[in-house]
């Protein structure tokens, strides 16, 4: 449960640290103290993904 969603959590503090990770919580409703715990399924996956590509436009 959440190891994807973690994951994205990790990846996107490495692209731009705290902010970035607040951003991926706004832009998913979905904190990272809350993402192992849910569900990996098909539509938080992507979310997760749409989120990360906007993230990394913002960032890079």
């Amino acid at each position: 449960m959440g190891q994807k969603l973690e994951s994205f959590y990790k990846e996107v503090a490495k692209i731009g640290g705290l902010k970035a990770k607040m951003r991926l919580a706004v832009l998913t409703s979905i904190s990272s103290a809350k993402a192992p715990g849910a569900p990996d399924s098909a539509e938080n996956v992507a979310k997760f993904e749409k989120a990360m590509q906007e993230i990394r436009k913002e960032f890079n």
